[in-house]
């Protein structure tokens, strides 16, 4: 990775380099700009690590196309059309289009479901309450209805998917700073300049923030986006190669239903460490909101390991029978903003914010990206089938 010198001077920096904006990073650098990313990589040891952290140090994240919101079936549509491109130029796979069920027993967000799913041409089959749905290896709510999106919905992996956004960004001449920004501030004389903690600074006539959980926190902001950053805990089975056989072509799987603490399911896939996890995912209501301190220690500590026994019942309770050779929880922290939405604004003059996953935007990040490069590229927004609006910041 490049190191900066003082100075240097680009069209565009991209601060912070998670998944939005490395996809900002790609969209900006195939418009022909001169653009430069900065931002850290994963901490090697996330218990020592006192600087940020993003929202993507996983390996398995759920795609599909069917959502209750249809700002988010759009972008999620557009970003799994262009997943194909992106592989094959990087050379990296990311995307596993094993399908998705969704079981849903809230019979109004089943109808908004439904409803944009139609209206977008999404493929999908419903099954009642009761009616099977294909596969016996999962235990679903007997009250909810499913839905069965078959593939290009399944999963990506957020790791591989960064590494290939930087790659053709790379490719297509972007540069990368892999250090934090400690601030950015406008020129006197036009443009930005973005410092970094290494004490170096690079100029540009345009900065995109895409700072993720830390958001609300970079020292110059033009405005501060309001946004509440949420703890939550992931919980991974190893898998045996037995068990890994048994669960071959397991679909991805969301179940929105409050007795079952909305959870997902991730199908078994490789970690980093060498070995095959089957994740689950849950939010619990009341989750707690963390302080720029919090974030730092909820992500560095053990605080997470307490939701063990909680998170591992209902990923045994959803595949009975399962057996993990071990069980492990990771920390992941979600920024949610009021709209549910995020945002995606020119904040002032040359400054664009993409900001607030809601815990939705792994794979639609791409589409994301796009719409903060559009701001910078043309000025102005000109998406004719997303109202600018719905993407508006709204001040903390």
């Amino acid at each position: 990775m490049a190191s900066p010198a003082d100075n240097d001077h680009y069209e565009v920096a991209v601060v912070g380099l998670g998944l939005i904006g490395a996809a900002a990073l790609r969209h900006l650098s195939s418009a022909g700009m001169r653009c430069v990313g900065v931002g850290p990589a994963e901490p090697a040891e996330w218990s020592t690590h006192r600087g940020v952290f993003a929202s993507h140090y996983d390996s398995g994240r759920i795609t599909r196309r069917l959502d209750k919101q249809r700002e988010w079936a759009v972008l999620a549509g557009r970003a799994i059309d262009a997943y194909a491109g992106i592989e094959a130029e990087s050379g990296i796979r990311f995307h596993f289009p094993v399908g998705v069920l969704m079981a849903e027993v809230d019979a109004g967000r089943l109808a908004l479901t439904i409803a944009v799913g139609e209206g977008l041409g999404v493929q999908f089959d419903s099954y009642l309450p009761g009616q099977p749905f294909g596969d016996d290896r999962v235990a679903l709510p007997a009250a909810a209805t499913v839905l069965r999106e078959p593939g290009p919905g399944g999963f990506i992996d957020p790791r591989r998917m960064l590494a290939a956004q930087l790659a053709v960004a790379r490719q297509r001449g972007a540069e990368i700073i892999s250090v934090q920004v400690a601030g950015i501030e406008r020129r006197s004389t036009g443009g930005w300049q973005v410092a970094t903690a290494t004490g170096t600074s690079v100029e540009a006539e345009h900065v995109v923030i895409a700072t993720g959980p830390h958001a609300d926190e970079l020292p110059g902001l033009p405005r501060r986006p309001r946004i509440d950053v949420l703890a939550e805990t992931v919980v991974l089975a190893r898998m045996s190669s037995a068990e890994q056989r048994r669960l071959e072509g397991l679909p991805s799987i969301i179940v929105d239903d409050p007795a079952h603490d909305h959870l997902y399911t991730v199908p078994p896939t490789d970690y980093p460490d060498g070995f095959v996890y089957l994740k689950l995912g849950a939010t619990r209501s009341g989750e707690k909101v963390m302080s720029p301190t919090g974030r730092r220690d909820w992500m560095a500590g053990e605080q997470h390991a307490a939701d063990l026994d909680w998170l591992r019942g209902l990923l045994v309770e959803l595949l009975p029978g399962l057996q993990a050779e071990a069980w492990l929880t990771r920390p992941c922290l979600i920024p949610e903003t009021p709209t549910k939405l995020p945002y995606v604004e020119i904040v002032e003059p040359g400054c664009v914010m993409v900001v607030g996953s809601n815990g939705y935007a792994a794979k639609s990040a791409d589409a994301i990206g796009a719409l903060a490069a559009g701001l910078v590229v043309n000025g102005r927004w000109t998406d004719s089938e997303l109202d600018a609006r719905s993407f508006e910041l709204i001040d903390r």
